[in-house]
């Protein structure tokens, strides 16, 4: 089902922890993540993603095709981080059941193969990951060690992931469309972004 689609940057398709999860996460965020403001917290699953005049039939189709997809659990707990330049990006390394994630990324790219541009990052292809800050590469060791002990194990339920678009480069990225996976134990979830 290889379907035309035009790529941009002010879009994204993503799995947002729920609001209840994620203080310490945005503690952290405000003070180190120059993304702050634009993101939420988030895995990114495509980056970049489609256009917005493509939303609605995009939502259509993957919708359909992950409605059965099985709800899984994630735990963030353990720190890590990846070379960006000449700075670091430190990481939250999300944890899921049945490795849920890999196996979501992989359904996603079934229906828009070409939307694998997170497999080509790095050597190690796609990486899931929730950014927390970035650092110089003199100091990401010591704020690893900093940050570990004092971070509460965070889990969730991942029963949805989200369809996010923002105006300008600066505007603050809004959930558009909720693809939802299937559950029988639905939890009440609200999320940053929500309109």
């Amino acid at each position: 089902m290889d379907q035309q689609i035009k790529k941009v940057f002010h879009t994204a398709l993503v799995l947002v922890p729920p609001k209840n999860c994620i203080d310490q996460i945005q503690l952290l965020r405000k003070q180190h993540d120059k993304a702050y403001e634009r993101w939420m917290p988030h895995v990114n699953l495509c980056f970049p993603f489609v256009d917005p005049a493509q939303f609605d039939q995009v939502f259509q189709n993957l919708q359909n095709h992950l409605k059965n997809f099985p709800a899984f659990q994630v735990r963030l707990r353990e720190f890590n981080h990846f070379q960006h330049g000449k700075n670091c990006v430190m990481w939250l390394k999300p944890e899921a059941e049945n490795d849920g994630i890999q196996l979501l990324y992989q359904e996603i790219l079934k229906v828009y193969p070409q939307l694998d541009d997170l497999n080509k990052k790095s050597e190690n292809g796609f990486q899931p990951h929730v950014t927390v800050g970035q650092f110089g590469t003199n100091q990401i060791e010591q704020r690893k060690k900093g940050f570990q002990p004092q971070f509460q194990e965070v889990q969730f339920q991942c029963q949805e992931i989200h369809m996010i678009s923002r105006n300008g480069q600066d505007d603050p990225f809004k959930i558009i469309h909720t693809i939802k996976f299937k559950t029988d134990n639905p939890q009440a979830y609200e999320y940053p972004g929500q309109k």
